[in-house]
Formats: structure tokens, sequence, C-alpha cells
């Protein structure tokens, strides 16, 4: 998320080594969540190591843990804690165990050794061997894909800042990472933001926190010591580290001490609230374990819209069943409803995630842009198989989906960019006056800012006569009589309001599409899961999959939908920031709202967006807008990216889900076309800035000016399942529908041949409603 107003509000994620709080698991849980704490570093359990607990131990475990809502942040394993000149390979059995557990648990963090050298020998001879040996186990972890933490723990080798810095250069791979503890490197003795922080900041992943004395090497609370952590905390911020910070009260595996290690907690806390770090509360919710809404009469509403049994459910042949509640889901079911309001058709649609919040998070009258920022990343996840290629994708599972967050920025995509479509542009140009129609899409929404005015003429006058007022999904219409004023900004509740108001249908949320189930080439339901893994069966005539660009191709593979083309073809734009600032000479007291887009053409392989003042392109009526002595403003960039066969998803068979669902690998990189569009993309901004006389500023804790966010960052992936013509490269036919699977049909960002240079939103809904279309002439 980009900001322009003060840097960003870090948030980190809490754990801590729970057999320093207590011996037995219950009471370390117990002490924990007292501190607000739900992840915990698994390294024993009543006295045993983890990689000592027998398989029984291990799932017992797993069931405390889900009981009370906890979750391992990482194996905490003794790999590593052997000297140098002993044998590896009686160790080798116990890495895969820890690898195995790393899966189990869906963690992908190990902590490890870096190998203790004999007393009073120079270390530094041993580096050969010690790299050998990391190298073997970062090979193992690579194909595995779980991530490697080295301890910089005294006794062994990496115990500085320049020995931890050889082996992790030396290896250089995503997958051997540091885990940097500020107390081991006092107690070595080296100081760790002096001495050791510049050398391995590169490398790091993971933080273990405690502090020490360096005079006698006491372990003391964070703060009390040496080990520099308000450093090393203004550097996490800088850097807007979002990872995990574990509480490692005295690093003494088993020793329980409940009374330290919660000092230890409360320093730490109380360092993060002293630099404006915040930590992401990960208390469980709660919820009952059935799908069922609690049972009321039927005249009664249990929650703010109707929801249907899932028993009710399987009994049922629906004409068209939907899976998933985003753009492209709630758009076939607004427009099924809007065309069978009188047909006796049965609808049903059904969402994994669960009700979170009943309109837009900008229509919230408690929203701010830090607050909704910050909901976002409390509510949404990493994408599981992410790492390292696409590290920064996050998934969110809500009735609504990404839609309840979107900027609903909704642009039309360049013709230019749709040309090789199996969609003409006469089509594409009716379906995009039907979105835009329905979600209230408008240039208005910044009309009569000065800001946007007076910097748009400018653009016209540069040579950008192109550039326009950004294109929004919002309602803006005055009200009259009763109309209420709560949507302004557009979500899938407004598709799921106005379907209910043209008709009934049937939906269940908190309910996983595990199989798409299919009969002699035709689908003929999905196959659903509880969370308490009760299965149905939801029999339909057709069936529309819509449940993301990553989740649709997911449950197609899954079910053994054919189709080479599946999962290929992933794409997602080059997001490229930076801040500006400029001169207030020449603008009026009121600004007003800056928001202006210049749209990607045949020769700019990129849009571009000025966002701002100062953060307020979007704010509450009641909050009070400083007054500025230069504007500031946000500006970004859209990169095209081609669609390449080699950018894909698969199945991920060493890693499920808690359904028994394989999880994903992502594989994404940017080809020389793409880095060239970068570079070209980069040189403009500073073209265009430079003309329009913004200085340029780096966004907060960032080293350059102009900044590549990583893949994932930007929320427009699509591509895995394309349509088109030829069923080796594209997954749908022009409608939508599954090559060679009669009834079975995409609707979300994942049928997009291509991505463009324009935000996806408006785009998917238009083919979304289009699909819905040719499902209704096939009726």
């Amino acid at each position: 998320m980009l900001r322009a107003n003060k840097p960003v509000n870090t948030m980190v994620m809490l754990s801590a080594f729970a057999d320093e709080f207590a011996e037995d698991l219950e009471t370390q849980m117990e002490l924990l969540a007292a501190e607000q704490i739900y992840h915990i570093d698994l390294r024993t359990v009543r006295g045993k190591n983890v990689l000592q607990l027998s398989g029984q131990e291990i799932e017992e475990i797993k069931k405390q843990l889900d009981a009370r809502g906890f979750q391992v942040s990482s194996i905490a394993s003794p790999i590593g804690n052997t000297p140098i000149t002993d044998d590896f390979s009686p160790q080798m059995k116990d890495f895969m165990r820890a690898i195995h557990l790393a899966h189990y648990f869906d963690t992908p963090y190990i902590r490890i050794f870096s190998f203790s050298v004999p007393e009073g020998e120079n270390k530094d001879e041993y580096k050969t061997e010690v790299v050998n040996r990391m190298t073997e186990l970062t090979r193992i972890a690579e194909e595995e894909g779980v991530v490697l933490l080295i301890d910089n723990d005294p006794p062994f080798y990496a115990d500085n800042g320049y020995r931890a810095r050889d082996i992790l250069a030396a290896i250089d791979s995503p997958y051997l990472r540091l885990a940097f503890d500020p107390a081991n490197f006092v107690r070595a003795p080296t100081l760790p933001m002096t001495d050791a922080y510049p050398l391995v900041a590169p490398y790091l992943s993971y933080v273990h926190i405690k502090d020490a004395r360096l005079n006698t090497g006491e372990i003391v609370p964070a703060g009390e010591g040496d080990g520099e952590i308000r450093k090393l905390i203004a550097a996490l911020k800088e850097r807007n580290y979002s990872g995990f910070i574990s509480v490692e009260p005295k690093g003494r595996p088993g020793v329980a001490n409940p009374d330290f290690s919660r000092k230890a907690v409360r320093a730490l806390k109380n360092l993060l609230q002293e630099a404006g770090i915040g930590w992401r509360n990960t208390a469980p919710a709660h919820l009952p374990a059935s799908c069922l809404p609690q049972a009321l009469p039927s005249d009664y509403l249990a929650q703010w819209i109707p929801l249907t049994p899932l028993e009710q459910m399987a009994e049922t042949e629906y004409d068209v069943l939907i899976v998933g509640t985003g753009a492209g889901g709630g758009a076939v079911l607004w427009r099924l409803c809007e065309q069978w309001q009188n047909s006796g058709k049965r609808i049903g649609i059904v969402e994994r995630g669960d009700l979170l919040i009943p309109t837009q998070a900008r229509n919230l009258p408690t929203m701010n842009n830090e607050r909704l920022n910050g909901l976002f990343y409390e509510v949404s996840r990493p994408l599981p198989g992410s790492y390292p290629e696409y590290a920064s994708a996050r998934q969110l599972f809500a009735l609504g989906g990404r839609t309840l967050f979107w900027n609903t920025i909704s642009p039309r995509m360049s013709l230019s960019h749709m040309r090789d479509w199996p969609v003409s542009l006469e089509e594409m140009d009716a379906y995009y006056h039907t979105a835009e129609d329905v979600m209230n899409v408008t240039q208005s929404y910044t009309k009569g800012s000065p800001v946007t005015e007076i910097l748009l003429e400018r653009l016209h006058q540069i040579g950008f006569p192109e550039a326009m007022p950004v294109p929004m999904a919002c309602d803006l219409r005055s009200r009259i009589y009763a109309e209420p004023d709560s949507d302004v900004f557009f979500s899938t509740t407004v598709f799921l309001a106005k379907a209910l108001n043209h008709r009934p249908f049937d939906l269940a949320v908190r309910t996983n599409a595990v199989k798409v189930l299919t009969e002699n080439g035709k689908a003929t339901g999905v196959q659903v899961m509880c969370p308490d893994k009760k299965s149905y069966t939801l029999h339909a005539k057709k069936v529309v999959v819509s449940g993301s660009t990553f989740e649709t191709p997911r449950l197609l593979l899954y079910s053994g939908i054919p189709g080479k083309a599946i999962g290929h073809y992933l794409s997602n734009q080059a997001l490229i920031g930076t801040l500006g600032r400029m001169s207030r000479a020449g603008f009026p007291g009121a600004l007003g709202t800056l928001g202006i887009l210049m749209p990607g053409t045949s020769e700019r392989p990129f849009q571009l967006q000025l966002r701002g003042p100062d953060g307020y392109d979007w704010y509450q009526s009641f909050q009070e807008k400083p007054l500025l002595e230069e504007l500031e403003m946000i500006i970004f960039c859209n990169g095209m990216v081609e669609p390449r066969f080699e950018n894909r998803v698969s199945l991920n068979f060493n890693r499920k889900d808690e359904y028994g669902v394989p999880q994903l690998l992502i594989h994404f990189s940017y080809s020389e076309k793409d880095q060239a569009v970068i570079r070209q993309t980069m040189a403009a901004m500073r073209q265009i800035s430079s003309a329009l006389g913004i200085t340029l500023y780096p966004l907060a804790g960032q080293p350059t000016t102009i900044r590549l966010f990583p893949p994932g960052e930007m929320h427009h992936d699509s591509g895995t399942c394309r349509m088109g013509d030829d069923p080796s490269t594209s997954a749908t036919n022009r409608y939508g529908q599954i090559h060679g699977v009669s009834g079975l049909f995409v609707a979300d960002n994942s049928v997009l041949p291509s991505v463009g240079t324009a935000n996806v939103t408006l785009t998917t809904v238009a083919l979304a409603i289009r699909t819905a279309d040719h499902i209704i002439r096939q009726e």
C-alpha cells in the first residue's frame, strides 16, 4: 500500500519461544494468550525437543494448538548444533523430520545453527566446510519449499556479522536467511547494530528478541542491555519490516521462567509502541464450528444478509452454482438475478470466507487510510506458496472478497491492449457500458478540485492529452426523500443487494469448494466442506468458478479438469512508485483532492496515476486536513507485463491445507521485455515529474527515489485461466467456458488473456456479465 502523508505504519507479527514460559503446552498457551500472542516457535514440549516427539505426540500438539487458535511460526530445530568435525550424515534424518514438521504445522521457517568449531581453533579455517554443509541443506530446503533461518548463536560459526555474511552471501539463496538475535551478538562479543547489522541486513528475515549486557553476558529484558534494540527496531521500521519478532526470553530451551518471560514480552511491546510500530492481533475469532446460520424463527435474519444451510443446498439442483463472491462472482449473480427475475431458476453461491463487513471499507465512518490498510493486513494473509518469486501476494477470504478494500479505480483497458482478444472491441464497449452503469463509474470524484484541474491542464500542455480525472466506482448522486447514502464506494455488496432485490438466491459462507464434479465431459456440481470438515455435494447444471487468479486454477487442477493452459500465463503489472513534492505557488488555498490517471497506449506500455495530496485522496468529511507548505503526492505506474506460459501456478502435493487440498507453488519472473518496460516507465516518471515541476523523493524506508515493488504487491493478478480460441494456449473459450467441459465456466481476473496497464476490476466485471448473458442465452 502506498501512502504519502507519513512513513508507513509498520506492523509486525509477534511470536515466542513458549517453552520458556511453561513446560506443558496448555500452560504455555494460557500465558501467551494473556499477552495476546498466538504464534509460537516450537522448540520443546514437556522437556522433549520437537524432533524427538512421537507422531502421536505431534498430532496431539496440533489438536491443542488448533483448539486454542495458535499457529507455529517456526520449527526451532537443533540442526547444526553439532561439532563441524563430526560426521553430518546422522543429522540428515533429523533434518528431514524438521521439514516434515514444518509442512505439518504449516510454517515455512526452520531455525538451524551453523556448527561448533573445536575450542581454541580459528573458526575461519572451517568456513569452506560450513558453507558446503549449508549449501546441501539449502538445496534440500529449496526442493521442499522451506526457509532455513541461521541463528547467530556464539558457540557456532556464524557468531558475528562477518562470518554470518560469509555463509549467506556465498550461498545467496532466498531459502537460507538469518534470524537476527541481538543478545547472541552481544555474547560473541560484537555490537549488533553498529558492527553486525550493516553486514547482514539484506539477509534478515526473522528476529529473535532478547537483550544482554556486554560486560557480564547477563540476559535482560529488551532495552536494558547493550543489544542496541532501539536501533534495531528503528531499522526494522525504516525497512517496513512486517515479519516475525519472536520473544526468546533467556535463550534457555525448556527452562521455564514465566515471570521473566512476561517481563520480556512487555519490554518488547513498550519499545515497539515507543517507535510507533504496531503488531497484528492474531487472536482467534472463536467462531462456531458449523457453517450453518443459527436457527431462528423464519421471519428473522441471523445476519445482515440471508444465509442458507448447506444441508438445504445439498438437496437442491441449481441451474447455476457460483463459487466465490468477489467482483466476478458478484457480477454473474447480479446479472442472472436481473434477467431471471420470474423464471423459477435456482441460483446458488458459496463463499469460503465469512461475513466480514457489510460494505466497502471506505464507507465505514471509522476508516481512514491508515486504519483501512491496517485492517486489510489484519484480515488478509500471505498467499501460500508465493515465496520467494511472488512473495508480496496476499489473499482475503470474505463475503465480497478484495472488493471490500480495493481503491475503486475503474479505467477501461486500452483498445490496443485488447486487439488480440477473442472478444470484439464493439462487444467489449457494450459490456464496459453495462459494467460502468451498475458500478456507478464516474470521473466526477475530483470534479471542481483545483489541484486536479491545474495539474491536468499542465499534463495536456506538455503533450499528454489523454490524461483524465481518475475514473472511480463511487455513487455520487444526490439523494432525495428516503434514499440512503451509505454505499458511496462500490463493492460486491452492491451486487448482492441488487440481486437480492430482484429475486431470492441461496448463499452459504464459510464453505470451501474442494472439487468440481463432472460426468461425461459435463459439470454436475461441486464438493464443498465446512470448517468442521463435513462434506456436502452441491448439484448444478452449470458451475461458475470465481475463486481468484490463484484459487480458481487450484480448484480446477485438483479436480482433474483437463487443459494445458490451466494455471499458466500468470500475469500482473509491474508496480512502480515514488513520492513527489512541489511548491504550492500557483495553487489556491483550498486544494481539493488529487486524482489523475494517464492510461497506457500502444506507444506507452504503462499507466500513470497522481494521487493525494498528502494522503488525502479520500477522507471522511469530519477529518481535518492540514495546511501544507508543499504539495505532497504519490506517483505510481502499472507497467505492462507480457503473458508467458512459464509464469504459472502448480499444485504442491507436499503441502496441503486443512481440507486436504494441495497448496500452490507460484512461479513468476520478469522477461527481458518486461524489464525494458520497467526501465522505460521509470525514465518516463522522471521526465513527466520534471516537466510538471515535481521533485521526487523515496517512499518511506526505501533507498531509491523510484521503487519497483516486489511481484505480488499489485493486486492485478490474472491470466491463469485465460480465454481464447486455442485450447493449447487458453483455458476457456471466448465466453469463459472451460474447453472440453460443458457447463463449467470461469468468471474472475484469471480469464483475462493479457493484463494490459489498466486496473483490472472493471474489465473482469464486464467479462463476467458477458459470461452470464451467454449462460442465459443457452437456456
